[in-house]
């Protein structure tokens, strides 16, 4: 097999490399951007603008997810089918000594393109259907096994069990997992027997699953050796640049011009060499299926496309002022490349600090200690967490129960505020604390007043009576409407707040995404440092939203959420992250940009601040 895919590669690699370009340059402009639209599409029947975290589990247990996720799966994998299919086209046409061009190639698949797509998307319903079962189960586990307490004290204690009913349901999505690779190792030569043999797509699937039957361990061998091969290639070329980077990026250097011009050659650099491992990577993928299907599963009724006329020959001729004309371009485009990277780093600090459930390092989180010290680290905000109590009591906690912090399994919700402020929530963390109690929202606000601004975090457990009108009435009271935000994980939450006070600013949380979440009917977006990159900050600037990160408790990841425009630092360590930017005051513009892409290539290792 590496010795034909070799060979072949030799014979036609420009060929290959002009039709990849082509159908990425297609996929990129039209494919991708239609199916986000189409699921865009199904977000709005649903009264939904943005999924993000609890709310996406919400969507894909609907019947109108179920349906997102047929097509929209679909589509997504069919993109990546007409890439496939476009190649092995080229590739079965050289093994069979006929000559086919990429645009040739590329129209056989746009002709066949309705039935690829039905294809994929019943591939996606029958993945579904497998994996439901499987999923149901270990679902049905959880619920029986790990909801006495709150999922944090689970987390955080690892009681034997918890690591039961954990091994037990990994062993079940393992085993769904074994089902899954075995249904797509079925599927391998789905793509070549709809387009050479012209077999509907349930038929390709059916036929499929009969070829492959007793091939599947070859198969495996073979895909096997070509994630080898391709981990190998992309961790060599990445090394490369990251080794270029390290030595030719100066740390010295006075000059704004050499170092930007030096980045974005580097930046360019390690563009084109990822762009190109994609390209290897779904080429010799191609190469590999056409080599396997040709030896072992080819039928009777396979054809290729008619041989297109002899296109014409064209070659391009270098000359000097070609070569010249060249390096101009690549210059300056380095050089807007780099200026556009250093565009991205941010020269003054304007970021607040949030203290999370109060300084909850150093005491005990989410008590009126945590709180006081929060405030004597210097903190611009204190973050708590509310619920409401069995009498309607605005309590700060951020468990639904109190195993957690008290070994009491104690609903917030099942308890009157006096029964919940006569447990000992401190002595977890430290014997000091003993005499710290749960604290209302009432108390909070007034050990905050005209000390630090508060950041409240409404928990919503499924027992709050009116939780949003109780927090603005409190807040009233003690005179703090221009010195609080709140936010939530639960859209209508915020959004009733919203309306109950417009003026007000509120935020939505999220540790994960499936849509662009910088179009969410919010003022502030609190965000895990997974979804804090460069892009997600400057779209959500655009969009007049400032970011929030949490929880950020290191000193390098600290300095490169700054770097990257976070306009609050959500961190359990506020007088570490006070430390951080007292360090970065002192920085030049050029430490500024070594240290932000230091962080890529490796060249200065940021020093932890002591604590």
């Amino acid at each position: 097999m590496l010795k034909e895919i070799t060979q072949n590669l030799k014979i036609q690699w420009k060929s290959l490399l002009i039709a990849d370009l082509l159908y990425k340059a297609i996929a990129y402009t039209i494919l991708i951007p239609l199916v986000s639209l189409i699921f865009r599409g199904f977000l709005y029947f649903s009264g939904r603008e943005i999924l993000a975290d609890t709310d996406i589990a919400d969507f894909f247990l609907h019947p109108l997810g179920w349906l997102a996720l047929v097509i929209v799966g679909g589509g997504l994998i069919g993109i990546t089918a007409f890439e496939i299919g476009t190649l092995m086209v080229m590739n079965l046409s050289a093994i069979h000594t006929q000559k086919v061009q990429g645009l040739t190639a590329l129209w056989f698949i746009y002709d066949k393109a309705s039935e690829i797509l039905r294809m994929t998307s019943r591939m996606v319903l029958r993945i579904l259907l497998i994996a439901l079962p499987f999923i149901t189960v270990g679902g049905v586990i959880f619920l029986l096994f790990l909801t006495d307490y709150d999922i944090n004290f689970y987390l955080t204690e690892k009681p034997p069990k918890f690591l039961i009913v954990a091994s037990t349901i990994a062993t079940i999505l393992l085993v769904m997992t074994a089902l899954l690779i075995r249904c797509l190792f079925n599927w391998a030569v789905a793509i070549p027997l709809l387009l050479f043999e012209n077999k509907s797509p349930d038929q390709s699937l059916e036929r499929s699953r009969e070829l492959m039957f007793g091939k599947r361990l070859k198969f495996a061998k073979w895909t096997g050796v070509w994630a080898l091969l391709n981990f190998i290639i992309g961790t060599i070329a990445s090394a490369f640049v990251l080794i270029l980077g390290s030595q030719v990026i100066p740390t010295n250097t006075d000059s704004v011009f050499v170092l930007v011009t030096i980045l974005g050659g580097i930046l360019v650099t390690w563009a084109v060499v990822n762009f190109l491992i994609q390209i290897v990577s779904s080429t010799t993928l191609a190469l590999m299926l056409s080599y396997f299907y040709n030896s072992f599963c080819r039928g009777d009724d396979f054809k290729l496309p008619a041989e297109p006329e002899t296109p014409p020959q064209w070659s391009l001729k270098i000359t000097m002022k070609r070569v010249i004309a060249g390096i101009l371009v690549a210059f300056l485009g380095t050089s807007f490349i780099g200026l556009a990277a250093v565009r991205t780093v941010r020269f003054v600090d304007e970021v607040e600090i949030t203290a999370h459930r109060g300084a909850s390092a150093v005491a005990p989180e989410n008590t009126l200690a945590s709180v006081r010290q929060a405030i004597v680290d210097g903190t611009d905000w204190v973050e708590i967490d509310v619920q409401e109590s069995k009498d309607g009591v605005v309590m700060v906690a951020h468990d639904s129960d109190l195993k957690k912090v008290a070994g009491n399994a104690i609903k917030i919700w099942e308890g009157t505020a006096e029964e919940l402020r006569s447990i000992d929530i401190g002595s977890y963390f430290d014997a000091k604390f003993q005499n710290e109690r749960m604290p209302t929202l009432s108390e909070v606000l007034d050990a905050c007043k005209d000390k630090v601004r508060l950041n409240i975090e409404l928990k919503y457990y499924g027992h709050d009576q009116n939780l949003e009108q109780k927090v603005v009435d409190l807040v009233e009271e003690h005179g703090m409407e221009n010195d609080i935000v709140i936010m939530s994980l639960k859209q209508a939450g915020i959004q009733k707040v919203k309306k109950l006070r417009p003026d007000w600013t509120v935020g939505l949380l999220t540790a994960v995404a499936a849509s662009d979440i910088t179009r969410a009917k919010a003022d502030f977006l609190a965000v895990s440092t997974k979804l804090a990159t460069h892009r997600f900050i400057e779209s959500a600037h655009e969009r007049n939203k400032r970011v929030h990160v949490w929880t950020v408790n290191d000193a390098p990841t600290m300095s490169l959420m700054i770097g990257r425009g976070a306009d609050n630092l959500i961190t359990d360590h506020p007088d570490l992250a006070k430390q951080v930017l007292a360090e970065r005051a002192f920085l030049s513009p050029l430490e500024r940009v070594l240290i932000e892409f230091s962080f890529l290539f490796g060249e200065i290792e940021s020093q932890e601040v002591e604590q």
